[in-house]
């Protein structure tokens, strides 16, 4: 179903769902749309998303977690897709709009969705859960994300499971569940899923990025794809925009991740920057949403950079001013344009820069600067 919840980009033929939002309402917009050759489906997205949920008689995979999330959707559609017709969440779209829109987008010829489900608040889970209805479960992890509208870490892990919900009765019997085998939460997780009906099958792995591999493998080997597609599938993988991006520039290397930042992501990305040979410079932006742990979870970044290899530590933003580093070379900024202009006439060949903050302090416009800097 094609479906445009934007006015001003409709196109002839497209489904205008006329959304309600703090500051607008759709429905004064329904002339315009029908003006422009839009046809007006006039109800409400989330609702209407639960009815055709149940018309989809495909797998139905739903991928949380506090970091990996969009990654480990990437990797299963570009490895799934060789053998089956594969809808997945665009981008960022893991929301409370976003995911009726995915599920909107499957059809009676879609084999497997894969629907990214991201929370912020207590209660987002079970909402996008009344609508996804899984039949698999990925739970990548659970992590310090959101502690500003969390009391614990406990209490996150319990929201996430609240995705594991019982059986309706126009559901598939079979219904699994893989878990992190590392999480803090994995029993809790596992309790609440095998008590909901899901069979679980637990991955683990040296680090954040060997648990990925080991995950991906896991669940496209009980699809029925060999190895080999498996290796295939991860030659042909293609990050989602400032996801893990990786450009081969003018002699260096640079690794875009600006989409946005938390302390499990923040490991997961410098797990990645290991891998890499040279000098390994890291650009950390603010971890936002992070309530009281916000101090000892940006203190934190140096040993963790540390230990990924890292060379030179350049952090930006309010709450990364108060980092202290003793034992890695680091340097503070207030401003984006006075890093750029650091990074410009000191970079050398063969370096290798991971840039890594939350989305409000787009980092993805220094990506782009970056990316045409020049190496006298």
């Amino acid at each position: 179903m094609n479906i445009n919840l934007d006015s001003r980009t409709i196109k002839p033929g497209e489904i205008f769902i006329p959304v309600k939002g703090e500051n607008f309402d759709g429905r004064d917009f329904i002339g315009e749309v029908t003006q422009k050759g839009g046809r007006v489906l006039d109800v409400n997205l989330q609702d209407y998303a639960k009815k055709y949920r149940k018309k989809l008689n495909c797998s139905v995979i739903g991928v949380t977690g506090s970091a990996g999330k969009t990654t480990i959707k990437d990797m299963l559609y570009f490895i799934l897709s060789q053998r089956f017709n594969v809808v997945r969440t665009r981008e960022n779209e893991n929301n409370e709009i976003g995911v009726p829109l995915t599920l909107l987008r499957a059809n009676a010829e879609t084999d497997i969705l894969i629907v990214e489900m991201g929370i912020r608040k207590p209660k987002d889970m079970k909402i996008l859960t009344q609508m996804v209805r899984p039949t698999h479960v990925i739970i990548t992890g659970v992590g310090q994300t959101h502690r500003e509208f969390f009391k614990s870490q406990k209490q996150i892990a319990i929201e996430k499971s609240s995705i594991f919900q019982k059986k309706l009765q126009w559901e598939q019997d079979k219904r699994v569940a893989y878990l992190n085998f590392s999480s803090p939460f994995y029993t809790l997780q596992k309790e609440r899923a095998e008590s909901s009906g899901y069979t679980v099958y637990p991955f683990e792995g040296r680090d954040r990025i060997d648990q990925s591999m080991n995950l991906v493998h896991k669940v496209s080997r009980a699809f029925g794809i060999s190895d080999i597609q498996i290796q295939t599938g991860l030659k042909k993988f293609k990050p989602s925009a400032n996801r893990l991006t990786v450009f081969k520039e003018n002699g260096f290397l640079l690794i875009d991740d600006s989409y946005n930042s938390n302390p499990d992501g923040l490991s997961y990305a410098l797990s990645y920057l290991r891998q890499f040979t040279g000098r390994k410079i890291f650009i950390s932006g603010d971890m936002l949403e992070l309530g009281d742990a916000s101090e000892s979870e940006h203190a934190a970044i140096p040993d963790l950079a540390l230990d990924a290899e890292v060379s030179y530590l350049l952090t930006i933003g309010k709450e990364s001013s108060k980092i202290k580093s003793t034992h890695i070379p680091h340097r503070h900024f207030n401003e984006q344009d006075a890093l750029y202009q650091h990074i410009r006439t000191t970079l050398k060949k063969g370096d290798v820069i991971l840039v890594k903050g939350s989305r409000s302090l787009r980092l993805d416009k220094l990506v782009e600067k970056i990316k045409k800097c020049r190496i006298a």
